[in-house]
């Protein structure tokens, strides 16, 4: 057994020598990058050709930076960004960490509930809208009074008050010389808040700071050479924002598309020569299965990231056998908490089949969640991890329940090392449903069944699927003589949640719930009864 001086009495240590600057504003440590690589083009619109180059990406953060502060943004102020996948988001964002104040982004796709929760959560004063944000929320979100002012990327609504036309604040220029972002004279701000939904409900507000992300952006990318990336994540997600920041950082040219179009998607590829692409586990999928990839010039296509959730070996090696030109598949391990990764492997050095070694940042053990014990190889247990890029606890919430004594954070993921200190993840101990890579609470969609007067209670699982990772799945006790049907379920949950959320495993009538004696639900119960139930479907077709 072979270990470097990275691992000590069961413990692994990501590298912890960082620069950090003085000013400790993040939104500054990404202009001075930006500026390095001023002619170059940053970011390009896969569907419209729209393009940016990274000087002008800097110049419209610097003039918006300047519009936010004259609007009278401060320091610890929370402004939202509700967006598609646009070059106004990443702008945006940016702007508000020059200014010093806080972002968050809040889901095109959320229903008015999930809207509600999050900006309850967040309590955002500023909100950027793009037009198809404002035609889903506009009218809800103003009901929020603490909502000072709406910027619009679009045209905004006639007559309208406190509403701003982005392309008014973005066009004027401002010397870059004379430009200083905030200073925070070395103190730990809150940078973002991201939402991680847990198994007790509704999505949390996590924290983020400047410093969190500061590190996070100096751990090193996947592959070192300068191929154009391609990205479909959405901005609002934690993989989308900290894997295309951290690309732009590293002076990466970087395709992005608003949503996932197989057609699109390899014509994309095709015409910008990618090089290297960061998807969820289904896409590889469908590029396995692809009837129409062969009609596109893939060639280009040498590094695959994958991220989100494990992925089958199998796949990864039909992947390899239809596109020669594919070097390798990588696979990482990450989370909102961590600001990213947890580990990551590398081009240069990567191990089929694991998520890489614990990124810059990271401490990491494997811990009996029981009895607390440090776990040796291949024993599989619950990852733990703490590290200047460990976030900075959940609005509102009390975090100690989630750390073991010394400050590790309790992942409740399940995973082991190998005899190289290589992490392999391989369950998860807390319920999450995982669907195309989101996340979904089932205690939140069996509170919203609940609801129904038909429903005398509900227990909602995950049920395998090749493509999208897991589909939520509900059981469903009736009450007396109700004749609630399949379809009536499935309607009234969806509408009431966002895509990623819907039952789309379908729904089962049970007689009872199975719990435990403290009244927790037995999911792993809900599984067979699932299992049995299409079993007997089976069954009686034949």
């Amino acid at each position: 057994m072979f270990f470097s001086d990275e691992y000590k009495d069961g413990v692994f240590y990501g590298d912890q020598n960082f620069s950090i600057p003085y000013h400790m504003n993040y939104g500054a440590f990404v202009l001075e990058k930006f500026l390095k690589y001023k002619d170059k083009v940053a970011l390009i619109n896969g569907d419209t050709n729209e393009q940016i180059t990274f000087g002008d990406l800097a110049q419209k953060i610097v003039n918006t930076t300047t519009f936010l502060t004259q609007l009278g943004v401060q320091t610890e102020d929370v402004v939202a960004v509700c967006s598609e996948n646009r070059i106004e988001f990443l702008i945006a964002a940016c702007a508000v960490f020059c200014v010093g104040a806080t972002v968050t982004f809040l889901n095109i796709s959320y229903g008015e509930n999930e809207m509600n929760h999050a900006v309850n959560i967040s309590k955002p004063k500023y909100i950027f809208l793009s037009g198809s944000a404002s035609d889903s929320h506009y009218e809800n979100l103003k009901k929020h009074n603490m909502i000072r002012k709406y910027i619009f990327f679009d045209n905004p609504p006639a007559k309208q008050q406190n509403v701003i036309s982005f392309r008014d604040l973005a066009d004027e220029n401002i010397d870059l010389k004379s430009f200083k972002p905030v200073h925070f004279q070395g103190r730990i701000m809150t940078c973002m808040i991201l939402y991680s939904s847990g198994t007790t409900g509704p999505a949390k507000g996590a924290k983020l700071s400047n410093l969190n992300y500061i590190i996070a952006s100096q751990q090193p990318q996947p592959t070192e050479r300068d191929l154009t990336m391609l990205t479909i994540a959405p901005w609002c997600s934690t993989m989308g924002i900290v894997t295309t920041l951290q690309g732009l950082i590293f002076g990466k040219k970087i395709v992005y598309q608003s949503r996932f179009n197989e057609r699109a998607y390899l014509r994309a590829i095709e015409k910008y020569k990618v090089g290297y692409a960061i998807v969820a586990p289904p896409v590889l999928v469908i590029l396995c299965k692809s009837k129409v990839a062969n009609e596109y010039d893939l060639s280009s296509l040498e590094v695959v990231t994958s991220g989100g959730a494990t992925t089958n070996i199998e796949v990864l090696n039909e992947l390899k056998a239809r596109y020669p030109s594919i070097k390798c598949v990588i696979q990482g391990y990450g989370m909102t908490e961590a600001t990213g990764a947890v580990t990551n492997d590398f081009e240069k050095s990567f191990k089929e089949g694991s998520v890489g070694k614990p990124v810059p940042g990271i401490i990491a053990k494997i811990v009996d969640p029981d009895s607390g014990k440090v776990l040796g190889c291949r024993e599989p247990g619950e990852v733990c991890i703490k590290g200047p890029v460990l976030f900075e606890g959940y609005i509102g919430m009390d975090l100690d329940k989630d750390l073991y004594p010394g400050g590790f954070y309790r992942t409740g993921d399940i995973g082991y090392y190998d005899e190289d200190g290589y992490f392999y993840i391989v369950d998860r101990i807390k319920e999450l449903i995982k669907y195309n890579a989101w996340q979904v609470s089932p205690t939140e969609i069996e509170a919203i069944l609940l609801k129904h007067k038909d429903v005398k209670d509900a227990g909602v699982t995950g049920t395998p699927d090749q493509l999208a990772g897991e589909l939520p799945t509900a059981l469903i006790v009736r009450q007396q003589n109700s004749q609630i049907t399949e379809k009536d379920v499935i309607e009234f949950v969806d509408t009431k949640v966002a895509p990623w959320k819907k039952l789309r495993g379908g729904v089962i009538f049970v007689d009872e719930i199975p719990k435990n004696p403290s009244g927790k639900i037995l999911r792993r119960k809900l599984k067979e009864l699932i299992s049995e139930s299409r079993t007997r479907k089976v069954t009686s077709k034949l």
